[in-house]
């Protein structure tokens, strides 16, 4: 049996508690890519295993653990977060999958074709109308032409045929017939029926007693009878001139003639008549 101051004497077997290393407490740092240690090292290069219970009489506060940064995603998942997130750190808004800036894009795209689109659809109709309007101006052009060159022809007709019918009427058939109106006698419609013949392409010899616009030899010869009719102090009217070309006033205004028929006081008689083309005379029988 022992005695107190043996049992004092004896020495502790056990295990001598190492303190732990200062620089064994700091963070580990993690290396992606490679295996993570399972266990620690302390001083005295001691291998202790991580599924080991610590030594009891070492204590660590929240400060000595060591905590594992926290693991990171894929690089895919991670690109993808990256990219779903705005400049400004918020997340882009997305419309169907796209982001709003695509969406827009596409918006004004579509909007500029469908105005393009419209534009030439428009140019084309306006062409097209143009054409149309073009060509139904020239068929009314043609149908006009046409027309015109009837409505002249018609009235080149007719001018000549009225021509023909008022110079007959004009001369009282000398312009066409001289050879068979020359030596008629006309008779006149008033006053004593004084007679007259005619004589075409001849002209009433003597200075006129008067002048007057009488529109036609028929008027003119009448014109000779009132004189004869009416006049007490002057010339008796023997025979007439008639010159067709002046019953236009404007003509005669032209060739300063006061008239077409001229007056002519005798002596008249036939031989006596003077060439003239495009003047007739008639001269009173006694």
């Amino acid at each position: 049996m022992f005695t107190g101051s043996s049992m004092a004497s004896q020495f502790d077997n056990s295990p001598e508690v190492v303190p732990p290393n200062p620089s064994d407490q700091l963070p580990q740092v993690y290396e992606p890519g490679h295996a993570h240690q399972t266990g620690f090292y302390q001083s005295h290069n001691n291998y202790i295993s991580s599924n080991s219970d610590p030594p009891s009489s070492y204590t660590y506060n929240d400060s000595q653990s060591y905590t594992h940064p926290p693991t990171l995603p894929p690089k895919d998942e991670a690109d993808a977060q990256n990219q779903s997130r705005s400049p400004s750190g918020g997340r882009k808004a997305l419309i169907c999958g796209c982001p709003l800036v695509v969406v827009v894009l596409i918006a004004a795209l579509v909007v500029s074709g469908a105005a393009v689109i419209g534009l030439a659809a428009a140019t084309g109709v306006a062409v097209k109308q143009s054409q149309d309007s073009d060509s139904e101006l020239k068929a009314l052009q043609a149908s006009f032409s046409s027309l015109s060159d009837v409505a002249t022809a018609t009235a080149s007709s007719s001018d000549a045929a009225s021509t023909q019918e008022e110079q007959e009427e004009l001369t009282n058939g000398c312009s066409n017939k001289k050879d068979t109106i020359t030596g008629t006698v006309y008779t006149s419609k008033f006053f004593d029926k004084a007679k007259f013949t005619m004589y075409c392409n001849t002209n009433a010899p003597n200075d006129p007693i008067f002048s007057i616009f009488a529109t036609n030899f028929n008027g003119c010869i009448e014109a000779c009878t009132a004189w004869n009719s009416y006049n007490t102090t002057r010339q008796t009217c023997e025979g007439v001139s008639f010159v067709p070309f002046w019953a236009r006033i404007g003509n005669a205004a032209g060739n300063n003639a006061p008239g077409d028929c001229y007056l002519k006081p005798g002596p008249q008689d036939k031989d006596g008549l003077e060439d003239a083309q495009d003047t007739h005379a008639a001269l009173l029988k006694s």
